[in-house]
């Protein structure tokens, strides 16, 4: 009667009219004495399907008793059933009942298990997001009571992957096992822990506050952070958590896992344990993602330009150069300034196609420049990532050598962070594009973590002050004497110094009183389009001293 149950009215329904109809075609067709009494083998499969496996058993029964003694051997002679004859007629319908039944209960198991293996990481055995999507959907149907809201906490394991360069896949894997199991030992109450992507925990709460929400994440955190010995090696990983609550912060499922999502990326992002959605933030990084999506389109579109910023000597204001610059005019958002979009294409690897762009535009405009008599050097900038690889490089050298420009006449700046990040890299590829001519310029000096010794095995010929050296120089003396330091010691070790950032006359002055070869600002030139740019030239080739 336990599979009975379980069934629907409607299954049930089914199955009594397909009874029925095989007892009434049974009875029309002349009696159990020929073979319509198959026919109740549909009803009793169907049972099986319908109702579960108990209802196909159940159903084999009933079927023996209406083609037992009430239903004829022959209806025209009117000859009675014997007992013999309803016997073997019942065990056959009860043993396709069975059959039907063990099908039915081996589909159900596979269904489950296969149900299980979706639901559940393979590694880590813990509900998986799919099981998140399921469970957190109805909770946010009927919400809990007494003033309390749900919560949603994520976490995001960071470094992971330092782990498994070292230690390997299997040790990788080790260690998402313990994780796991050290956050189900974190929780309280008894909410399950999911792992719904690969490093990325979460756990539904209901909380009576937010700060609830944030003891939760820090527990977790606090789980994670501390040392895990792996194959002998004591192991930490870093580890950032995310909130999101409803209603504030959605009101379905989806709402509330991107919400969760956006906090625990902003989380990362800040470098701080954790974040409580805020929707005001979450525009922003909404308006990131779509800029993000732009930005692969923009180089083949003609939505970049470059801007040119002249760069002069200081002793007689001769201009001796032009910085391209990137710019970018949206289609819709107007131009969009660097700061917005050059941090967005550094962090998500899309800056080396940009560095390409500029590389192309930048050689094309010197062949362009040498073509009408302007003898004058461009300068690019390079970032970290475009040092991890020969290819951008390669790409430079092979466009000069194609638009037959001196390679003399490019000069490839490039931070002192991005020099240290990738140093090992970025030494032997800087060296060999200054063994075939090309200038190498330290930029944003000062507000990196190298000095000038480091600067003495770097293949520079030029160093650029960062802006905030011309900040208040006249009144601080303790910033000049670092500024004439800093330029005393670079033409030590035989380097141009060009001071950035130069936006007042007096900041020109000191620049030029305290030694430095060459400046670009503000105070000289905005950066500006290449028209523009030439017309400068023929105005302000040698501005006033």
């Amino acid at each position: 009667m336990e599979g009975l149950n379980s069934g629907s009215l409607l299954s049930v329904t089914a199955v009594v009219l397909l009874l029925a109809l095989a007892t009434l075609t049974v009875y029309l067709t002349g009696g159990t004495q020929n073979a319509a009494p198959h026919l109740y083998y549909v009803p009793i499969i169907s049972a099986a399907f319908l109702i579960g496996p108990g209802g196909s058993i159940i159903t084999a029964i009933v079927a023996g008793l209406l083609c037992g003694p009430w239903m004829p051997l022959d209806v025209e002679s009117g000859t009675a059933q014997d007992l013999p004859n309803w016997m073997i007629r019942g065990g056959g319908f009860l043993l396709v009942g069975i059959v039907a039944a063990l099908f039915r209960r081996d589909i159900d198991e596979r269904i489950r298990k296969f149900r299980d293996f979706a639901l559940h990481n393979p590694i880590t055995g813990l509900p998986n997001r799919a099981a998140l999507e399921d469970r957190l959907a109805p909770r946010i149907d009927k919400p809990p009571d007494g003033g309390q809201m749900l919560a949603l906490v994520k976490v995001r394991i960071t470094r992971f992957e330092e782990v498994v360069s070292t230690l390997g896949y299997e040790q990788g894997e080790k260690l998402m096992r313990l994780l796991s199991d050290r956050l189900k030992e974190a929780q309280t109450k008894d909410e399950p822990v999911y792992n719904i992507n690969h490093g990325r925990f979460a756990v539904i709460a209901e909380i009576g506050v937010p700060e609830e929400a944030v003891k939760i994440a820090r527990r977790m955190l606090d789980s994670v952070h501390r040392p895990i010995l792996l194959d002998g090696i004591p192991v930490t990983v870093g580890a950032h958590a995310g909130i999101a609550l409803h209603p504030a912060h959605g009101g379905t499922a989806p709402e509330l896992l991107r919400a969760v999502a956006q906090a625990t990326e902003m989380a990362v992002e800040r470098n701080i344990d954790c974040v409580i959605f805020d929707t005001e933030a979450g525009e922003q990084y909404r308006q990131r993602l779509l800029l993000l999506s732009d930005i692969r389109a923009a180089p083949r579109t003609s939505q970049m330009m470059l801007h040119y910023q002249p760069q002069t000597r200081l002793s007689d204001g001769q201009c001796i150069g032009a910085e391209a610059l990137l710019r970018w005019c949206h289609p819709t958002r107007g131009m969009i300034p660097p700061n917005q979009f050059i941090p967005l294409a550094e962090a998500t690897g899309l800056i080396s196609p940009l560095t390409l762009w500029v590389a192309r535009a930048a050689i094309r405009q010197l062949k362009l420049w040498q073509d009408v008599g302007i003898d004058l050097p461009i300068a690019i900038n390079l970032s970290a990532r475009d040092l991890d690889s020969k290819t951008i490089l390669r790409e430079i050298e092979g466009l000069l050598h194609s638009h037959k420009v001196a390679p003399g006449k490019l000069t490839l700046e490039v931070t002192e962070s991005a020099i240290m990040q990738s140093y090992h890299s970025a030494v032997p590829l800087l060296e060999h594009m200054a063994e075939i001519g090309c200038a190498i310029a330290i930029d944003d000096f000062g507000t990196g973590y190298s000095s000038l010794a480091s600067l003495r095995r770097l293949p520079a010929s030029i160093l650029k002050l960062d802006g905030s050296f011309c900040i208040d120089l006249s009144a601080d003396v303790r910033q000049r004497q670092i500024v004439r330091s800093a330029i005393g010691m670079a033409h030590e070790l035989g380097l141009k110094v060009l001071a950035e950032g130069i936006e007042t006359e007096d900041s020109l002055a000191e620049m030029r009183s305290l030694g430095c070869d060459e400046g670009q600002g503000y105070l000289i030139s905005r950066p500006v389009p290449e028209a523009d740019f030439r017309k400068w030239l023929e105005a302000n080739g040698k501005p006033p001293a």
